[in-house]
């Protein structure tokens, strides 16, 4: 029992002994050491530089990409020049032996290379005994007259070269003559009968859709050739008969027309000399902190 009772006032110092102990500390060896503005400046490029170290491969894709679009870059002024032109379709299908045809002088003017006007102006004449008809059409020189616009898609390439699409509106007055309109009276017996209906006269309004090329010959000079469907909005017939051939349009039951063209263009800008395209330096600076051309 004895035993007990010392070992159990033993065991009570201890634990006492253990509670009061104090834990000294230990005084470190490295002191903070306050940081200077100029130090933390230096930190800090230190920091931006490490970043476009490691961010060089982009830096130089972005340097590349702009100097490509840099030099893709192609002026074009709002005006830039006038075409005078003569298509001369109608008087060459004439000399090889047509009954019928026109021609006509037009003007464009060229907007950026892509949006062109233009207006034609012309004279039609007609003197033909169709196949299939019983009368011969005479119509005198009539003028006619076309307003519309092209559009070249290939806008953003050379101007010496343009491929068009494009519509017109197109009106014309005439007179005509309808003779020799034979009557066959075969069922009565007697021979056909003939007779003419003179001084005519009519209108015509129409569009055209048209589709075409001009490519430059040499300088300045070009030629094209252009394709049309013609649409009638409103043709004007006589009392008595119908028009045949309508000037600009053509035989009014064909929809299908064709131009050739010669044509001058007149430049209304001059060539603006070409930018240097800055290539980038071998060692770029960002905020004081240059960054080294990266190596291959």
């Amino acid at each position: 029992m004895r035993r007990l009772s010392v070992i159990a006032v033993l065991l009570l110092t201890l634990v006492v002994a253990v509670a009061q102990r104090k834990v000294t500390p230990v005084a470190s060896t490295d002191e903070l050491k306050p940081v200077t503005k100029e130090e933390l400046k230096e930190i800090r490029r230190q920091e931006k530089l490490k970043l476009l170290r490691t961010d060089s491969l982009t830096l130089d894709s972005l340097r590349r990409d702009s100097i490509e679009r840099a030099s893709k870059r192609v002026y074009r002024p709002t005006l830039m020049g006038v075409t005078l032109g003569v298509n001369f379709w109608g008087p060459l299908m004439r000399a090889l032996g047509q009954d019928y045809g026109d021609g006509d002088v037009w003007a464009a003017v060229n907007i950026r290379n892509r949006y062109i006007p233009v207006v034609e102006v012309g004279f039609g004449q007609a003197d033909c005994s169709p196949e299939d008809g019983n009368f011969t059409y005479k119509s005198k020189l009539a003028l006619y007259g076309k307003i519309g616009m092209n559009y070249n898609f290939l806008y953003a390439k050379d101007p010496k070269y343009q491929l068009y699409a494009g519509v017109r509106f197109a009106a014309s007055k005439f007179n005509y003559d309808v003779t020799g309109i034979t009557v066959d009276n075969g069922y009565w017996g007697k021979d056909p009968s003939t007779f003419d209906l003179r001084g005519q006269s009519s209108s015509a309004f129409w569009g055209e859709a048209v589709v075409g090329i001009q490519v430059e010959l040499f300088k300045n000079f070009s030629m094209g050739w252009s394709v049309r469907y013609n649409f009638p909005f409103s043709v004007k017939d006589s009392p008595n008969s119908r028009p045949y051939y309508i000037p600009g349009y053509g035989v009014r039951d064909n929809h299908l027309n064709v131009s050739l063209s010669v044509a001058y263009t007149l430049p209304l800008h001059r060539d603006k000399p070409k930018k240097e395209v800055l290539q980038p330096k071998p060692d770029a600076v960002v905020d004081d902190v240059v960054v080294p051309e990266r190596k291959e």
